[in-house]
């Protein structure tokens, strides 16, 4: 009976400190990772839920670590943890930092110590915080782009802080951008009975090394099948070396016609929108957007409800990749052969899905000014527009993702819902990183109904700029678009606007031009002005930050032109809703919850100490087992 209880007493060890062990050790319950540095030396693990965040911090050192939320990624401004494990013990403090230098200890210890250890080589600490804390001090973590900031060294701090504090780290620092409320959708391809891949390869591309931005077309052979198939996945496929040369891509489906222009297997392509690019190619931009991914994006995976249809009546068998490589550095030598790989499946899913542009049309009318930390343009997509093909399709489109982009001087994006005058936020980045432009899968999918309106905004911080920059397709100018992912697929393409350009150059003091090819403008008057370009006449405004800011505000009053594209599948008559004098649709927004002021009226009970919310069903389990085996063994010693 002895060796019985005994045994059982070791269970009931095992039941509660080895669950804390794993907890302290393990990375399997987590449900992110990333490794900060290149060397692979600071990995961190995470994971959430709706009110904290719980991190494993795995860092090559037997000293301390620290890990920080930057506003831009410097230390000023920054929310740090430092954690390190001495005599077996962990200690994790809470910091900030006002300058360059030992971040100050927070007088309100937000971040929660669960448990730590070291051996040789390693330190792994596990350590949480809410989302949310209401400390002035501290950085709220949401859906946006997020600067982790890291540290290490070799040596634990004899003392918390202090002149025995943390010591200098010297080089082992660095900076990464990620998401880290990143709503994973699970792969399903390995439950699928029977799937297919196909590559779609740029064939030895040489980079130009006179542009610092050069887009490539290839058109590719979609796959002969005898029936309707759904893609379900895409998976980029970046030449080694090539990562920073890779910026993003775009998969067109072609309009479906006859003798369609195909070159040899061997044939690299074209460079986009020149004379050399066969003619019937640049039709391709006129048919559907299959997919959109950009540097940072990862892998493409669909919800399980939803595919791209592939093999039915609008596939015409051809899609045309865009590729946008990025050579600021105007190197020489580079070639290139990478692009994506599409998996599909005949067993069809419950829904066709579609992809969905809304933006700023893409040409040099869009003007950012010089020095201005914070200016706004923004584009939409019609109420006419939307109302004709959602009116056509028979009913509403759900959207679930979305990708937003700008270019260089991009900081901040969003994409808003207008609905009976209330504006409505789909998704929102107040932190947006040209580098790190990834798929943001939405909690919830957004529904659209006729009537409503898209708005799509960027603002940009233009305050390090002498000259203007305007709307192009070179990484030094400038975007702004969203790329909606959506189902039922419909048969709009392409919803956008921009301010006409005689309001544009009427700020600037023009008094009598005319436009010709390509845009192009040719003043007259002012004598000033004569024969100035585009670009002069523009930089010709003695800009300033409030000058700036009143130009945005001139514009969004301005009048606008907003168009929307089809495929050959529709019968809406575009030219009846496009609008060469519409106005930019405006909302009532809703105010925000201010969680700080609703916590403080209304004082909520605390949880576990040290403990997360996404741990709690664990826990319990644990508790019920523990209080299972000493209820036996007091049994069995009766």
């Amino acid at each position: 009976m002895a060796r019985t209880a005994g045994a059982l007493y070791a269970l009931v060890f095992l039941a509660v400190f080895g669950y804390g062990e794993q907890a302290a050790v393990g990375a399997g319950d987590f449900t992110h990772h990333e490794a900060l540095d290149e060397e692979d030396k600071f990995n961190l693990f995470w994971k959430f839920d709706d009110e904290k965040i719980e991190f494993e911090a795995h860092v090559q050192t037997t000293g301390w670590f620290g890990l920080g939320l930057s506003p831009n990624g410097g230390m000023p401004g920054s929310d740090i943890v430092i954690g390190w494990v001495k005599d077996g013990t962990a200690h994790l403090t809470d910091r900030y930092a006002d300058a360059k230098a030992q971040p100050s200890m927070d007088e309100s210890q937000d971040w929660e110590l669960i448990s730590g250890n070291e051996n040789g080589t390693h330190t792994v600490v596990r350590f949480n915080r809410k989302l949310t804390t209401c400390d002035d001090k501290d950085r709220i973590i949401t859906e946006d782009t997020m600067r982790l900031i890291w540290a290490w060294h070799d040596q634990d701090p004899d003392e918390e802080s202090g002149a025995n504090g943390p010591s200098y780290h010297g080089t082992n620092k660095g900076v990464r951008a990620t998401r880290l409320l990143e709503k994973i959708v699970p792969d399903q391809t390995s439950s699928v009975g029977t799937t297919y891949t196909v590559d779609f390869l740029m064939k030895n591309v040489t980079i130009p090394d006179y542009q610092d931005t050069t887009y490539w077309c290839r058109v590719f052979e979609m796959p002969k099948l005898d029936s309707k198939h759904h893609m379900i996945k895409a998976e980029p496929i970046v030449q080694p070396g090539n990562e920073g040369t890779v910026h993003h891509l775009l998969l067109y489906s072609c309009k479906r016609k006859e003798n369609f222009t195909m070159e040899p297997e061997e044939h690299p392509g074209h460079e986009c929108h020149t004379p050399n690019m066969p003619s019937d190619w640049e039709e391709c931009y006129m048919g559907s957007i299959v997919l959109a991914w950009a540097i940072g994006g990862g892998d493409i995976i669909f919800p399980e409800h939803v595919g791209y249809p592939i093999g039915d009546d609008d596939d015409s068998g051809y899609v045309l990749m865009e590729m946008h490589y990025d050579n600021p550095l105007f190197t020489s030598g580079i070639q290139d052969t990478s692009g994506m790989r599409l998996t599909y499946t005949p067993e069809l899913r419950d829904i066709d899905m579609g992809t969905l542009e809304v933006g700023y049309e893409v040409n040099h009318f869009l003007v950012v000014p010089p020095h201005v930390e914070e200016f706004t343009t923004a584009a939409f997509c019609s109420a006419e527009c939307l109302g004709a093909f959602l009116e056509e399709h028979g009913q509403p489109i759900h959207i679930f993702g979305v990708n937003l982009h700008s270019h260089l001087l991009g900081v901040r994006l969003n994409v808003r819902l207008i609905r009976d005058g209330v504006e409505t936020d789909i998704v929102r980045d107040d932190n947006y990183d040209f580098n790190l432009q990834f798929l943001r899968m939405l909690k919830e999918d957004i529904t659209i109904y006729p009537g409503d309106s898209l708005v799509t905004e960027c603002v940009y911080d233009s305050s390090h700029k002498d000259s203007v920059v305007v709307g192009g397709f070179g990484t030094p100018q400038e975007m702004c678009d969203a790329f909606l992912l959506y189902y039922p697929k419909f048969n709009m393409a392409r919803c956008e606007s921009r301010v006409n350009a005689w309001d544009v150059v009427d700020y600037a003091g023009a008094q009598e031009y005319t436009f010709g090819e390509y845009d192009s403008i040719h003043i007259t008057a002012p004598a000033h002005m004569v024969n100035m370009s585009w670009e002069e006449a523009m930089d010709s405004v003695p800009w300033t930050n409030e000058k700036g800011l009143h130009f945005s505000e001139y514009l969004m009053n301005s009048s606008f032109h907003s168009v929307c594209y089809t495929n050959h599948l529709s019968t809406v008559d575009t030219g009846a809703v496009e609008n060469w004098d519409a106005r930019f649709p405006r909302g009532t927004r809703r105010p925000k919850e201010d969680i700080c002021s609703r916590s403080a009226a209304t004082p909520t009970p605390d949880g576990p100490v040290g403990g997360s919310t996404a741990l709690r069903p664990q826990l319990a389990v644990v508790y019920a087992l523990t209080m299972y085996l000493l209820a036996l063994v007091m049994i069995m010693n009766e």
